[in-house]
C-alpha cells in the first residue's frame, strides 16, 4: 500500500504546484494513518495465540533475499514457539529454510532442538556445522561437548570442550561471558575456577545456581549444594543426600516430575512413612528410577556410630521397658509352700518374688500336687536362666492341664525369649481363664504392643476391674495407655520391695526424665547377682554422662560384672539379657572379648546347647564373622529345628553380611510367615526385593509395616551409576 502511494506521488508532479502540495499533504497524512494502523495491527498480531502463526506466509518471506538479521531472529523465535507448541515439523521447516540465509543461526537452533529430543548424535552434527559457519562457535562447542558426554563418547567430549576453551576469548565482551566461562571451566575440570564466575550476575541466574549446586555436591559441600539449589526437585534431592529428609520431603512434594515422586518414596522410607512409600513404589513398579543397595547399619559395627545410636535409643521408648516387666515377673504355681520347699533343695536361697501363688488354684488333690512338682522343676530351669528348656517343659505340662497358670508361665517364657506373638496368645488365654488376674491381661497388652497388635477391647475389660486396691495394675495399664496423670500419681506412692513395683516406679520416673537410681539400687539389692539388675543400676548412675564417658566407665564395670554376676541369663536366658550385654559391650569395644567367652562356653556346654549357639552366632554377626554366623544359624534351623522368627531373621542378617542375598530373602520370608507383624523382617525383605528391582513385591511389604517403625539392622543407599 505504501508503494502505491509512492507511485501516486511520482505521477502528481505533472499538475499545478499548489494542487500538488495539497495532494502531497493529504498523502502524508494518509501515510501516517496507515503507519499508525500498521503499528496497531502489529501489536494485535503479537498478542494473538501461537495458533495464529501462518507457516505458509513465513515460508514465502524466506524466499526473499538479504533478510535482515533481526527479521531472522524473529522467524527463529516463531519457529521456537511452534516447536514448544508441539508443531515440530513446521518449526523444522522454517529452520531448514533459514539455513539458506543464516546457516550458523539455523544449525545452532536445529542442534538445540535435537538436544531436547535427546538425539545427541544429530545434535552434534548440527553444532559442528554451526562451528564451521564461524558463528556461535562457543555455544555450539559447549553443547556439542554436552551431547558427546551423553553418548559416552569421551574422545569427542574432550575435543569439543577444548574447542570451547579455545573460542572463549572471542566472546569476552558478551554480558553473559561469566556463565559461558564457568560452564567451560566446569567441563575442563576446573570446578573451583567456575565458582566465582557463577556467582557473577548474568541472565542465567537459575542455570548458574543449578551448576553451583552440582559443583558443591561434587566437592562434598552438601550444605552449599542445597543452598544454591532453587528448583524443588534438585533442592529436595540435595537435602535428601545430606540427610535432611523432612526438608527434602517438603521440596519433593512440590516437584511434578517422576524423578521427584520416586525420590519422595525413598525419603518416605527414611522417614518411616511406609504407607506413602508403598503407594509410590507400586505406581512405579515397572520403572525403578533409583535402584538401591542394601547394607547393614554402621551402628552394628562401628563403635562411634553405635555410641550415638545407644545414646539416642537405649531405653527411650515404653516398649523397651516391657522386657523389664517380663524379666522380673514371678512365675505362678499351684502350691507356693510345696514349690519353695522343692526349690530350696536345688538352689541356695529363693529371690523374693521369684514365684507367686495363684490362690484360685490351690488344690489338695494328688493330681495337682504331682503337677505342682513338675511345674516347680520347670520353674527351677527358668530361675537358673535356662528359659528355652523351661519353655519346653511348660509346654509338655500343658497336655495335662489347660490351667491359666500354665498358660501364664508359658507366655512369660515366650516373652522372655522374645517370641511376643506366642506370648500374646498364651497371656490372653490365661487372662480369659482367670479375668481376676489383671497383670496377666496387661502382659497380653505389652506383648501385643511388641508385635504391633492393639486390643482396645482388652483395655476396656481391664479398666472395668481397676479399683483402689489395684494400684500397681492401674499404673502398669497407665504406662500402656500413656496416661501421664496416673503415672505421675504413682511416682508419689510409697515404696515397696516388690520387683514389679520397682520396675513400674523406674518406668514412671523415666517418662518424666527423673532420676531412678534409688529404685535401681533397691532392685539390685533384691537380685544381687542378677545380670540385668546390675546393668540397670550401672545405667541409672551413668545415663546422664556423655556416651564416651559412659562407655569408658563400663570397661571397668565389665570386669567386675563378669566376676560376681550370674552369666547364665546371658548364656541361656532372656532376650533382654543377651541384647543388653551385647549393647554395653559394643559401645565399649568389648565385643571380641564377649565372642571369646562364648566360644569357650560352646566348647564345654552339654545340657542347653541351643541358646549358647544362638548367642555365639549373634556374636559372630556383630564382629563381622558373617560366614561363621551363617553356618551356625543354618545348623540351628536345619539340624536342630530352631525356627523361631528371631533366629530366622538373624540368619538372614548374617546371610546379607556374607553376601548370600537369595538365602536372606528366603529366610526373611519364613520369619515373616512365622510372625506377620515382625516389621524388621518385612522391612529387610522389602529392601531386598527393591534391590533386585521387584518394586511390586517391595511395595507389598512396606504397606504392611506400621508407620514410625525404625530398623535396628538395615539401611540403604542409592546405587552408584557405572
Amino acid at each position: 500500500m505504501a508503494e502505491e502511494n509512492v507511485v501516486v506521488i511520482k505521477e502528481g508532479k505533472k499538475s499545478k504546484l499548489p494542487f500538488l502540495i495539497v495532494i502531497i499533504l493529504l498523502l502524508i497524512l494518509l501515510l501516517l494513518l496507515i503507519l499508525l494502523g500498521a503499528a496497531i495491527l502489529k501489536k494485535k498480531k503479537e498478542k494473538k495465540t501461537q495458533k495464529d502463526i501462518n507457516i505458509e506466509k513465513i515460508v514465502k518471506k524466506l524466499e526473499k533475499k538479504n533478510i535482515p538479521k533481526d527479521a531472522l531472529s524473529s522467524l527463529i523465535q516463531k519457529a521456537t514457539i511452534l516447536y514448544k507448541q508441539g508443531q515440530k515439523e513446521k518449526a523444522l521447516e522454517i529452520l531448514n529454510k533459514l539455513s539458506k540465509f543464516s546457516k550458523s543461526l539455523s544449525f545452532y537452533n536445529l542442534g538445540v532442538i535435537k538436544l531436547e529430543e535427546k538425539n545427541y548424535k544429530k545434535a552434534i552434527e548440527y553444532f559442528q556445522k554451526a562451528i564451521i559457519s564461524q558463528d556461535n562457535k562457543v555455544l555450539s562447542a559447549i553443547n556439542a561437548a554436552y551431547a558427546s558426554l551423553m553418548i559416552n563418547d569421551y574422545k569427542l567430549f574432550n575435543y569439543y570442550r577444548n574447542l570451547a576453551y579455545t573460542f572463549l576469548p572471542e566472546i569476552a565482551k558478551n554480558k553473559n561471558f561469566p556463565y559461558y566461562y564457568a560452564v567451560v571451566m566446569y567441563y575442563m575440570g576446573y570446578e573451583y575456577n567456575a565458582i566465582p564466575a557463577l556467582k557473577t550476575k548474568t541472565a542465567f541466574k537459575q542455570e548458574s545456581n543449578k551448576l553451583l549446586s552440582n559443583i558443591y555436591e561434587y566437592l562434598n559441600d552438601s550444605t552449599n549444594a542445597q543452598n544454591y539449589a532453587t528448583d524443588p526437585l534438585y533442592k529436595g534431592l540435595n537435602l535428601a543426600r545430606i540427610g535432611e529428609y523432612s526438608l527434602a520431603r517438603n521440596n519433593l512434594l512440590k516437584s511434578n516430575s517422576p524423578i521427584g515422586e520416586f525420590a519422595l518414596g525413598l525419603v518416605d522410607l527414611k522417614l518411616s512413612l511406609f504407607k506413602e512409600a508403598s503407594k509410590i513404589f507400586n505406581k512405579y513398579k515397572n520403572n525403578n528410577l533409583y535402584p538401591i543397595t542394601v547394607f547393614l547399619k554402621k551402628s552394628l559395627f562401628d563403635i562411634k556410630t553405635a555410641q550415638k545410636e545407644f545414646k539416642k535409643s537405649f531405653l527411650k521408648k515404653k516398649e523397651d521397658y516391657y522386657d523389664l516387666f517380663f524379666y522380673f515377673s514371678p512365675y505362678k504355681v499351684f502350691n507356693i509352700k510345696q514349690t519353695i520347699s522343692y526349690l530350696k533343695k536345688g538352689i541356695a536361697g529363693l529371690p523374693l518374688g521369684a514365684v507367686e501363688e495363684a490362690q484360685n488354684y490351690l488344690f489338695k488333690s494328688a493330681v495337682y500336687s504331682d503337677l505342682n512338682i513338675k511345674l516347680s522343676k520347670a520353674i527351677k530351669l527358668a530361675l537358673d536362666g535356662h528359659i528355652y528348656l523351661a519353655n519346653k517343659a511348660f509346654k509338655k505340662l500343658l497336655k495335662d492341664s489347660n490351667s491359666y497358670i500354665l498358660h501364664y508361665d508359658i507366655g512369660l517364657t515366650y516373652a522372655q525369649l522374645g517370641d511376643y506373638s506366642n506370648a500374646y496368645k498364651h497371656f490372653l488365654r490365661a487372662y480369659h481363664l482367670n479375668p481376676y488376674d489383671l497383670k496377666t491381661g496387661i502382659f497380653a497388652l505389652y506383648s501385643g504392643a511388641k508385635t504391633g497388635i492393639d486390643n482396645p477391647h482388652l483395655v476396656a475389660l481391664i479398666k472395668e476391674d481397676i479399683t483402689d486396691k489395684t494400684i500397681l495394675e492401674d499404673a502398669m495399664l497407665s504406662i500402656y495407655t500413656n496416661n501421664t496423670v496416673k503415672i505421675a500419681a504413682f511416682i508419689q506412692k510409697e515404696e515397696k520391695n516388690n520387683p514389679l513395683w520397682l520396675i513400674t516406679k523406674i518406668v514412671s520416673k523415666s517418662v518424666f526424665n527423673k532420676d531412678y537410681s534409688y529404685e535401681a539400687l533397691k532392685l539390685k539389692s533384691i537380685f544381687e547377682k542378677d545380670l540385668i539388675a546390675n546393668l540397670l543400676y550401672f545405667y541409672a548412675n551413668n545415663k546422664d554422662l556423655t556416651v564416651k564417658k559412659l562407655a569408658q566407665n563400663y570397661q571397668g564395670f565389665f570386669l567386675q560384672l563378669n566376676r560376681y554376676a550370674n552369666l547364665n541369663d546371658f548364656f541361656y536366658g532372656a532376650k533382654i539379657a543377651k541384647e543388653w550385654y551385647f549393647s554395653f559391650a559394643k559401645i565399649s569395644g568389648l565385643l571380641n572379648r564377649v565372642r571369646l567367652i562364648l566360644l569357650k562356653k560352646a566348647q564345654t556346654e552339654t545340657q542347653d546347647m541351643v541358646p549358647v549357639l544362638k548367642r555365639l552366632a549373634y556374636a559372630n554377626l556383630y564382629t563381622k564373622h558373617f560366614e561363621e554366623a551363617f553356618t551356625i544359624y543354618n545348623d540351628l534351623i536345619n539340624n536342630k529345628n530352631i525356627t523361631d522368627p528371631h533366629t530366622l531373621y538373624h540368619a538372614a542378617v548374617a546371610a546379607i553380611g556374607a553376601n548370600h542375598h537369595p538365602n536372606a530373602v528366603a529366610l526373611m520370608e519364613l520369619a515373616k510367615l512365622k510372625n506377620p507383624n515382625y516389621f524388621e523382617a518385612r522391612y529387610g525383605l522389602g529392601l531386598l526385593w527393591q534391590e533386585s528391582n521387584n518394586l511390586n513385591a517391595a511395595s507389598i511389604q512396606y504397606g504392611k509395616i506400621k508407620d514410625g517403625f525404625e530398623s535396628k539392622f538395615f539401611d540403604f543407599n542409592i546405587k552408584p551409576k557405572n
